[in-house]
């Protein structure tokens, strides 16, 4: 449930008919995770991992209306970590996003500021094992998530459950270390009663991309430092998803992504393949089964994911999984997304833990 702060017009001196309606919503989810992995840098670890199900993450959203169906809209969202309570990126306080725009039902929305790029709309639309061991290798395709700065954005009305979405980043400027070149991401989603859909392209110029997330030793030909961020020249992402409600119970899903890095005058392309299906025991059990096969250029990935999820109320769930990864090729290590790599080519994983949202 969103706790609603009411703007109240007193406050500000002035009378309330003389002022457009506004409203303020703090809202957030926190979720912790106990983690069992059976070869997590060469041997046996237990830890928790933060945002497991969820983001951990606190925001607040605003909408004012400024008449004739004009509103003024921002978001702003910030990541912590509930193990420590730091920040989940030090450098930025709203990592999760921070925009303002306005918008028109007719006509669609305009924002300005940080925001993600549309890769995440292939997760977010579609049914799966939203879990972060089970992510894509490396996030190399954004599917959990890439966010950029100095961005604008358009989403388009809908029509016929069809939505155009556009963004470009200008360049990142010199204060960010890691702060990449110009960047375009375009989505076109549908949305209905069964049957869901997405397909994105992004393009980053300058990225910086962790190929050690990815199990990779190798990367466009060179060797990698463990989780030191690689500069590239230029990352283009594609995907495709959908996901189609066989019964009101029983739900399939299957998504596929190309990756293509360019640096070091070498290229190399990492395309993922995913199916899930998710099946309903009860409105408040639910169970989840994923295969995901990647080719990493410096050899492949093959991932299985078994998820289970049991709501105690609609704001809290507690869940419990098992996740397995084998790799195959001399420099590319099994590894679960955040996990160390296994120092060979296995690694299993089983989680539990709990989620809350506010």
């Amino acid at each position: 449930m969103k706790a609603k702060l009411a703007v109240a017009a007193t406050l500000l001196g002035v009378s309330a008919g003389a002022m457009a309606q506004s409203s303020v919503t703090l809202f957030g989810a926190l979720d912790e995770a106990l983690v069992y992995a059976n070869n997590a840098g060469g041997g046996a670890t237990v830890q928790m991992l933060d945002s497991y199900h969820w983001n951990t993450m606190w925001g607040l959203e605003g909408t004012e209306d400024l008449g004739g169906g004009l509103k003024a809209n921002f978001y702003l969202a910030n990541y912590f970590n509930l193990s420590n309570g730091q920040n989940f990126n030090s450098g930025s306080f709203f990592y999760g996003g921070a925009w303002v725009g306005l918008s028109k039902q007719e006509y669609g929305s305009v924002t300005l500021g940080r925001h993600y790029d549309y890769s995440v709309y292939l997760l977010s639309n579609m049914p799966g094992v939203n879990a972060t061991l089970a992510q894509t290798p490396g996030n190399l395709d954004h599917t959990g998530g890439g966010y950029l700065n100095n961005a604008i954005t358009y989403t388009s009305p809908t029509f016929g459950g069809v939505t155009f979405s556009g963004l470009y980043a200008f360049p990142g400027g010199t204060s960010d270390p890691f702060a990449t070149g110009r960047a375009f991401s375009l989505s076109l989603t549908y949305r209905g009663s069964s049957f869901r859909a997405a397909a994105v392209a992004t393009k980053i110029n300058g990225a910086y991309v962790t190929p050690t997330l990815a199990g990779m030793n190798m990367f466009l030909g060179q060797d990698v430092i463990p989780y030191v961020k690689v500069h590239v020249d230029s990352q283009n992402i594609y995907g495709i998803a959908a996901s189609y409600d066989l019964t009101s119970k029983f739900t399939l899903q299957a998504s596929y992504t190309d990756v293509a890095f360019a640096g070091f005058n070498q290229y190399q392309s990492v395309r993922t393949a995913t199916a899930s299906a998710v099946y309903s025991f009860a409105p408040d059990l639910k169970l989840t089964g994923a295969y995901q096969h990647s080719g990493l250029g410096s050899g492949d990935m093959n991932s299985y994911s078994l998820f289970l999820d049991y709501f105690l109320s609609k704001r809290t769930d507690v869940y419990t999984a098992v996740h397995y990864a084998q790799s195959g090729g001399a420099t590319q290590s099994a590894t679960l997304f955040t996990l160390a790599p296994s120092t060979t080519s296995h690694q299993v994983a089983v989680a539990a833990g709990i989620r809350h949202f506010f």
